[in-house]
């Protein structure tokens, strides 16, 4: 038996001679204790997100209201178009929304309980092959991953797909543990619902499963292979019946799919959620049509803190091997990767002959698990978020955690080995430097860039000390114990201070990321975006009374070029807003001719022009909307900001404008007290 075998094997019981799980009481209090820290950073101030992504929200409200829409995944109450994910996550929304009443807190608590039990399931997972105290290290790291809680503190569906694809992980280790192929099948028929949640991004960790299996089911190679076809086929049948069945819906009685050029499902798993994220499949706008998004001015001086806030919502690191290294993407989950790196080193350094290990398979599926998304991300080339780097997060905290005990084990045997505890520490605690530097902005305060000094030289003083220990004759465990404690506390703090970006100060929905950035800059200079939310806030409810006063029965309470201004407005009002080119006003919906044909059809009344966020401007959605735009301006009556409560300021607000289709019917300006 390997060092780390043996000194992870539970001790067996004098009585019996079984084996006896060790301290159990400390081990649940420990994952008690895991799981409130976990719970504080995902609800604390939650509050301050208001719904967060307010596209999935009006999905929510207008799914609620109706069978169709629910079954659809219709974004508007009238099932005009569909959002472009499958529809298990924001299911499981309704649900809550339907129990708690249609608010920020029902559509925000399914993440909030998902990444919960994701942080649960991984002590499990870790915690019964390596022992309490690494399950317990494992579900620590999980939560305190910044992206982790970014994202589940959002209203995106990225902890579904992690919850799913962690409980699929749990059926397929044991299937292979016991050669059985019923778990096999329930592992399959998980990721299939994970398909359900978030398309083919589930499908990625099915090579790593297969190899699982192959490897560690003690069965004849015949049986394997039948029971891995017979997955396969599970897998297709949980996985596609929904979107077959809105596909083989004829066009006229469901809504348009929303991101989908063709109207198609299956085009929109294939395309934009499946090739879209490797090639880019839509036209960015020219240069000049969109403000710039360099941090810095032609002048070299300082850029904003809004424009260098909003460059930094975007990846830019470049495609290629050494993408994940870039310091933004590295400070969402990676904090710990040397620690990761030692803990697939120590579990697969016996070799993979089956049947494998118990143990060797656990390690096998987590690096398996890391190494495929890593892979996909290093080359996605199209649309890629730092909100995906969420799925990393499970395999390298656990890891990580086995890359503790494993050095851990080989310290307490003594010799040459024993140095790589220490060691392992000190490079992680450099690579913390490196990334936390690479990701820091330009920032006025100093304590961001102390603050990894402060790490390195804890983390310096407990390798030292190790080293120290571990040549002292007749050495104890417990001081050694301690100085690792120490060590381990000085690497946490980075994560942690990344994970508070995103519970002390409101991050920017849609796109959730970590980013400490947004701690040091704390306000002052948030002040402003504070006031401006406030006043667009008092705009949008004196437009919705504007409409709501002279709405005589059409369809939709009004048009927009995309979701940026529906969404709100639906979650306001439960109403039907159209947003004639989908989420970012690229989809092609609609032509002139009949947009002429539901204003003539006295469907639609009012189109509001210019509510186009500025990443849609620059992935071209003013030319792809440009015909309808110019159809409105030739055949509607624009209406004075100042009639309906608008106000003519500067950006997007200055570009916006409001118009009437069916000016014979006159208008009413809103009251006060309508506004209010």
């Amino acid at each position: 038996m390997d060092p780390e075998a043996a000194a992870l094997d539970p001790a067996p019981d004098p009585a019996s001679g079984a084996a006896r799980p060790p301290g159990r009481l400390w081990s649940r209090v420990a994952l008690a204790l895991v799981l409130a820290l976990a719970a504080a950073l995902r609800l604390w101030r939650l509050e301050q997100n208001g719904f967060d992504n307010e596209y999935y929200a009006a999905a929510v409200r207008s799914m609620m209201g109706d069978w169709h829409a629910f079954f659809y995944n219709s974004f508007d109450p009238v099932g005009f178009v569909s959002v472009d994910k499958p529809p298990l996550a924001l299911w499981i929304q309704v649900a809550t929304a339907k129990v708690l009443g249609f608010s920020s807190l029902a559509v925000l608590l399914p993440q909030v309980l998902e990444g919960l039990a994701a942080v649960a399931l991984v002590c499990h997972l870790v915690g019964r092959r390596f022992g309490a105290m690494a399950g317990v290290l494992a579900g620590l790291f999980l939560a305190l991953t910044p992206i982790a809680v970014a994202v589940d503190r959002s209203g995106n569906t990225d902890t579904g797909l992690v919850l799913v694809l962690l409980l699929a992980a749990w059926a397929l280790l044991v299937a292979a543990e016991r050669g059985s192929r019923g778990l096999l099948l329930l592992a399959m028929a998980l990721v299939g619902l994970g398909f359900n949640v978030k398309m083919l991004a589930a499908f990625v960790v099915l090579p790593t499963f297969a190899l699982v299996y192959w490897l560690g089911a003690a069965r004849p190679w015949r049986r394997r292979l039948v029971d891995l076809t017979l997955g396969g086929l599970l897998l297709a049948a949980v996985s596609l019946p929904w979107m077959i069945a809105y596909d083989l819906t004829p066009t006229a009685r469901r809504p348009f799919v929303g991101s989908s050029p063709n109207n198609s499902m299956i085009d929109l798993a294939v395309g934009h959620n499946g090739i879209g994220r490797f090639v880019r499949l839509w036209q960015t706008a020219r240069v000049g049509e969109v403000q710039p998004r360099t941090p810095r001015a032609a002048t070299g001086a300082p850029a904003s803190a809004a424009t260098e806030g909003y460059a930094r919502l975007f990846v830019r690191a470049p495609v290629g091997p050494g993408r994940l290294a870039d310091g933004l993407l590295a400070a969402q989950a990676e904090w710990l990767l040397p620690l990761a790196l030692v803990g697939v080193a120590g579990l697969l350094a016996g070799g993979a002959r089956p049947p494998v290990s118990p143990a060797c398979l656990s390690g096998l599926l987590w690096a398996g698990w890391a190494f495929t998304y890593a892979a996909v991300y290093s080359y996605a080339g199209g649309i890629f978020h730092f909100y995906y780097l969420s799925t990393l997060g499970p395999p390298l905290a656990a890891l990580a955690a086995v890359g503790v005990t494993c050095t851990w084990a080989r310290y307490r045997t003594g010799g040459a080995a024993a140095m790589l505890l220490p060691g392992a520490l000190l490079v992680t605690a450099l690579w913390q430097v490196y990334v936390h530097s690479a990701a820091l902005p330009v920032l006025a305060e100093d304590w961001p860039r102390r603050l990894p000094i402060w790490m390195l030289a804890v983390a310096l003083l407990a390798a030292v000390a190790l080293v120290a220990l571990v040549l002292r004759p007749g050495r104890a465990t417990a001081p050694a114990g301690a100085a690792l404690g120490v060590g381990l506390a000085a690497l946490l703090v980075m994560p942690a201070a990344w994970a508070l970006s995103s519970v002390l100060v409101r991050g920017i929905a849609v796109i959730p990321s970590a980013d400490i950035g947004r701690l040091a800059a704390r306000s002052p200079a948030a002040e402003p975006r504070g006031r401006g939310r406030v006043a667009e806030g008092e705009e949008r409810r004196a437009l919705i009374a504007f409409l709501q006063a002279n709405h005589h029965g059409e369809r939709f309470l009004l048009a927009t070029p995309s979701a940026q201004l529906a969404s709100p407005l639906i979650i306001a009002t439960g109403e039907p807003v159209m947003a004639m080119g989908g989420f970012h006003g690229l989809d092609p919906i609609l032509t002139p001719e009949r947009l002429a044909r539901l204003v003539e059809e006295r469907q639609v009344r009012f189109i509001m022009l210019g509510e186009l966020s500025i990443a849609s401007r620059f992935m071209g959605a003013e030319a792809a909307g440009r015909p309808l735009a110019e159809w409105v301006r030739t055949h509607g009556r624009p209406i004075d900001a100042a009639f309906w409560g608008g106000t003519a300021g500067a950006g997007r607000a200055a570009r916006r404008q409001l118009y009437d289709l069916n000016p014979e019917a006159g208008l009413v300006p809103a009251s006060e007290r309508e506004r209010t």
